[in-house]
Parts: C-alpha cells; structure tokens; sequence
C-alpha cells in the first residue's frame, strides 16, 4: 500500500511544481527580477564611468601640481645656492635671496636635518599627493563599480535563462512530466540569482 502511495504523493509533488498558479508566479517574478538586475547594472556602469572621468581628471591635475611643485623646488635650489654664495660675502644680497625662499624652505632651514630634508619635499609635494591619492581613490570606486555590473550581468543571465524554463514549461501540457522539470529548474535559478543579487551589494 505504501509503495503504490509513493508514486503519487511524488506525482502530486511534481505537480504542484508544474501547476499554473507556480508557473505565472514564476514568469511575473522572474520578468521583474531581470528587469531589476538590468536597470542596477545599469546604475553600476554608469557609477563606474563618472568614478573613471573623476579620477582622470583628478590624475591630470595631480600631474600638473607635481609639474608645479617641481618648479618650486627648482626655484628654491637656486634661491638657496644664491644665499649660500653671498653669505659671508655681500648679506645684503644673501638677505634678497633668503627672502626669496618659499616658507617651506625658510622652515627647513631652522631643521637640524635641513635644508631640503623630507618634510620640506613633504609640504612641497602635499597638495600633488593629495590629488593623487583622490584619483586613486576614484579609480577604487570604479572598479567596485565595475565589478558590480559584472556581477549583475551575471544575475541577469541567471533571472534570463529561468524565465525562459518557466515560459517554456508553461507552454507544455500538465501531464507532460517535463513541464515540472522546468518549473524545478526555474525556480533553482531563482534561487541561486536572487543569492548573486544579494551578493552583488
């Protein structure tokens, strides 16, 4: 008696998979759920290419301040061998060029480890690494960006492939022992795509 029950309480099993109410329910869900994926990769590859341009444009400038800098430090170099020359020699001269210093320079001076020791290249170069440390990080933002479209293309392949088992499995007759075959793999999908959702953020 049991064994005869088997079959049927498996066949009621498969049937309930393979019924219209799971089916359309499937459909529905899995037609939103693509659409959700789609529009949050979207948002992703849109982020990802303003994080790309700001940290480009943060980059350019953060080369133009290291050209700058290095101006100033040249010119500090040479206001410096001007000081160093006439000192002793003609102070009034050697004043002209000590003034002439940039304040970082002028700092240094009073360092026992100066002049031109690294705090002075610190605060010279501060506002160039500061730029590029920005980009840096933009550039971070856009690969994690970057990396969450992929990811969601993924999801959408996922959403995309178990909509399409449930649109086909609907089509089939509900005696056909496929159609719960489908239903299972559809909701399977569902399942592991809404999991990679999740995962995505």
């Amino acid at each position: 008696m049991t064994e005869s029950q088997s079959p049927t309480g498996f066949k009621k099993i498969l049937a309930a998979f393979s019924s219209e109410v799971v089916l359309g329910t499937l459909v529905a869900l899995l037609s939103v759920l693509t659409a959700a994926a789609a529009w949050q990769g979207s948002l992703a590859d849109s982020k990802e290419a303003d994080f790309n341009v700001e940290g480009q444009k943060q980059l350019t400038e953060a080369n133009s301040m290291y050209l700058e800098s290095n101006q100033f430090v040249i010119y500090d170099y040479s206001m410096y061998d001007g000081w160093y020359i006439n000192t002793g020699k003609d102070e009034e001269i050697a004043q002209y060029y000590y003034d002439s210093f940039s304040e970082s320079l002028q700092a240094s001076m009073d360092r026992e480890e100066g002049p031109f020791d690294n705090e002075y290249y610190d605060e010279m170069y501060a506002d160039a690494e500061g730029l590029y440390d920005e980009a840096l990080t933009y550039f971070d933002e856009a690969q994690i960006a970057g990396d969450r479209a992929d990811q969601m293309q993924f999801v959408v392949l996922i959403f995309a492939v178990s909509l399409a088992l449930a649109a086909y499995g609907s089509l089939l007759g509900s005696e056909k022992a496929t159609r719960a075959v489908f239903a299972i793999g559809s909701i399977a999908g569902l399942v592991f795509g809404i999991i990679s959702f999740i995962g995505a953020f």
